[in-house]
């Protein structure tokens, strides 16, 4: 049974390795975090976790310079729902409440930046692909991919 996501949604898709930034003044409170950016056909939902990838997978998911629209193999609509309960931390943004999607380029990187109303407020994320990363002292992105979010943008307001 599923808690956080309805029985009759589904994953449209996937993304690994992304890392999101909160913009504004709050996101200067708060770290970035690395996790899975995923689309279904109600919800944009951002989960902090660490993924593995190898360099042919990376290839597949934003080779190019282009964010691809793919789907990560064996993960699962439920697998989903388990990894959203295990973190409380977990970016839930129903797709009727999104305000704006579009590409922002700064210091010459391109972000995907998503503004919802949540409780009357307007919330905006910033999501990129880093290049490389520091574990000490946490695990923060040094350098991102100026990549090509079109296809997710397009992608994004088919469902709006």
């Amino acid at each position: 049974m599923r808690i956080n996501i309805e029985s009759d949604e589904r994953i449209v898709a996937s993304l690994p390795k992304v890392w999101q930034n909160e913009v504004g003044f709050r996101g200067f409170f708060s770290k970035s975090r690395e996790g899975l950016l995923t689309l279904t056909n109600k919800k944009i939902v951002f989960v902090p976790q660490f993924f593995f990838a190898t360099s042919k997978e990376r290839e597949r998911y934003y080779g190019e310079d282009k964010v691809k629209v793919t789907q990560i193999k064996g993960y699962s609509e439920t697998q989903l729902d388990e990894d959203i309960t295990k973190n409380e931390k977990s970016l839930l943004i129903p797709l009727k409440s999104v305000v704006s999607v579009e590409s922002v380029t700064l210091r010459k990187v391109n972000f995907l930046r998503i503004k919802f109303t949540t409780e009357n407020k307007t919330k905006t994320y910033d999501f990129g692909i880093t290049k490389s990363v520091t574990n000490y002292p946490i695990r923060q992105p040094l350098l991102f991919y100026s990549v090509d979010w079109t296809e997710w943008i397009n992608l994004i307001k088919t469902f709006l």
